[in-house]
């Protein structure tokens, strides 16, 4: 039996090949849509579930297995991924900054709609039969809420498992992710396979930015994706509210419909006492989440009007690697004042804005003109809801070695790093697979 292994890294040398990464989404798919009998999403962030629509569109017409958690927050995730992609194309056509006549979304909202409607959700923890022989099981993956990992045995009697996003142990809000058991074949993340997370260290950074903005009479806007990060962002904002760090005539926004949206899931998940989530957050229940006064911005005119306040505030908005979403307005704004500073409190990809800050970028490129960057910028990646290194070596190593582990989901560099420790290590077989590889399951 034969899969096919897709690599989402790409190499740092290289622009012009993550150009051709982003061009791909419109390629023809390399097999015919209607002959996948199903799909399985680990987890409901965009770069897991936000093709889907497209396979749809394709012809795609079989079960979409997640958990509860996942299908729910998936469905948020595409109906914002449409919208912001039919307004970046109006947007485009209006001011002509598109190199396409005319520009178009990838997909829209009646392929969001006809995709939802394939969602089957799975409950963690149960084996169920997909098709004739093959079996699936998802496991708490502790990434972010409903995340899974996956083990699949096929009608032959191989089996295969899907790490997806693995989380941290510390994951401040969930528990720990299930360790894994075993299987012939193993796909793993390898996002943070040459790092390792300081989250003490972090914490500690997180509030001194926040501490000396203020002091300069700054805003601070952090990117955050919608779904996690912005929960956990504000759990830690509550706590320094709580002990005084953040004083409570500062406000916290949180612009972003579909990040409020997903809070919405989270907190219903707190109300029924979820197993993923940890004990003392279940305590605590919706106050570990609200940094108050905290201000809510779900319309246009609320997100303009945060823009015209003059007093530090605090402004949590996505999308979190900064490619697109309502935070590029804040970024337009505030970017060119030095009293201001934006905070990256995750991973951020090569060639996305987000890492051109990290970077140390003096100029950022938004609505097709160059903005200034003078404001602070804080790079806080131990804020991820990865697994570092460390942490996914751990997971490993309970379990009996696959015939092979492939390493995915990760730039060349951290791909390399975490298959030659695994080899050294565990003793296992890795390997860092080439994009559109095809290997034997045995």
């Amino acid at each position: 039996m034969t899969f096919r292994v897709v690599v989402r890294s790409v190499s740092r040398a290289s622009v012009s090949a993550r150009a051709a990464v982003r061009c791909s989404n419109w390629d023809e798919l390399p097999c015919d849509a209607a002959d996948i009998h199903a799909v399985v999403v680990t987890h409901a962030h965009l770069d897991h579930c936000g093709y889907l629509p497209r396979l749809v569109r394709h012809g795609f017409r079989g079960p979409i297995l997640a958990s509860a958690a996942t299908a729910r927050l998936a469905e948020i995730v595409l109906r914002d991924s449409a919208r912001l992609q039919m307004e970046a194309a109006e947007h485009a056509n209006h001011h002509g900054w598109s190199k396409h006549r005319p520009a178009k979304p990838l997909y829209d909202d009646d392929d969001v709609e006809q995709t939802i409607k394939f969602f089957d959700p799975v409950p963690v923890g149960s084996e169920v039969e997909i098709m004739g022989g093959t079996r699936l099981t998802l496991h708490h993956g502790g990434h972010i809420l409903g995340s899974a990992w996956t083990h699949l045995t096929l009608e032959d009697g191989h089996t295969l498992a899907v790490s997806g996003d693995l989380g941290r142990p510390g994951h401040p809000l969930l528990l720990p992710p299930e360790p894994f058991t075993g299987a012939d074949v193993l796909l793993t993340e390898s996002t943070y396979g040459n790092r390792r997370h300081d989250h003490e260290t972090a914490r500690r950074e997180f509030a001194s930015v926040i501490t000396r903005t203020l002091a300069r009479g700054g805003t601070v806007v952090i990117p955050a994706f919608a779904i996690d990060r912005t929960e956990v962002v504000l759990h830690e904002l509550a706590a320094l509210r709580s002990d005084g760090t953040l004083p409570r005539h500062v406000p916290v926004y949180v612009d972003s419909p579909m990040a409020l949206a997903a809070l919405d899931v989270y907190r219903d998940t707190l109300r029924a006492h979820s197993p993923a989530l940890r004990p003392e957050i279940l305590a605590r229940g919706e106050a570990a989440l609200s940094p108050e006064p905290f201000l809510a911005a779900r319309t246009i005119q609320e997100s303009i009007d945060i823009n015209s306040t003059t007093s530090p505030a605090i402004i949590v908005s996505s999308a979190g690697m900064a490619t697109g979403g309502r935070v590029l307005h804040h970024l337009h704004r505030t970017l060119p004042d030095p009293r201001n500073a934006v905070v990256i409190v995750g991973f951020a990809a090569e060639g996305t804005r987000a890492r051109n800050l990290v970077d140390g970028a003096r100029v950022l490129k938004m609505f097709g003109e160059y903005v200034p960057v003078r404001a602070e910028v804080a790079d806080v990646p131990h804020f991820s809801a990865h697994a570092d290194a460390d942490q996914i070596l751990n997971w490993l190593r309970a379990a009996p070695a696959p015939h092979t582990t492939y390493l995915v989901h990760g730039e060349e560099t951290a791909a390399e790093t975490l298959r030659d420790r695994i080899d050294h290590e565990l003793g296992w077989t890795a390997v860092v697979p080439k994009p559109g590889e095809a290997v034997l399951i045995r």
